[in-house]
């Protein structure tokens, strides 16, 4: 599952109540994990955020389930804000669009999307929309191959590792 198509998914409690929607996801993407999943609850007044790691989290298919039930998610509603989530560890929503470079400093793209598999917390690859001079076409990028994300994403491969992915 692309992470463009979990964001947005219905969450449900444990008892079968909508309690909000996918947000954002916390990752880390050196490990190639989903650290937690950003939940969105409330109107658009009264939004409040929580937070679920892989041990609350159910089942994945047309709509999030829960382990935890309306009263526990509350109790979390107090704790946590979407901001400071965010400031906490890379979320999917600042490392889309990133400039991805080589290990030489050489631009490959930016990221265009992940896949990945929710209910185990894992990022299977990122996807890599390729600049124009390559082609503009995707490419992928697993565990071990990504070497640090801030400002860019600098990959542990050189031109031609990359250049061998792109059809």
């Amino acid at each position: 599952m692309k992470t463009t198509e979990f964001i947005g998914k219905t969450v449900i409690d444990k008892t079968g109540l909508e309690v909000g929607k996918v947000e954002d996801i916390i990752i880390k993407p050196k490990k190639c994990l989903i650290d937690r999943v950003i939940i969105v609850t409330g109107g658009m007044i009264n939004k409040k955020y929580f937070s679920v790691g892989e041990k609350n989290i159910e089942g994945v298919g047309d709509y999030i389930l829960l382990n935890l039930d309306k009263n526990e998610i509350e109790s979390q509603l107090t704790h946590e804000d979407k901001e400071y989530l965010k400031k906490v560890e890379t979320n999917f929503e600042a490392v889309q669009g990133k400039t991805v470079i080589t290990k030489n400093g050489v631009e490959l793209g930016t990221v265009e999307d992940m896949i990945i598999q929710p209910q185990k917390c894992l990022i299977e690859n990122i996807i890599v929309k390729a600049k124009d001079d390559l082609g503009k076409k995707p490419f992928l990028v697993g565990e071990g191959e990504i070497n640090d994300i801030k400002d860019y994403m600098v990959l542990n491969l050189e031109l031609e590792e990359v250049e061998d992915r792109i059809i």
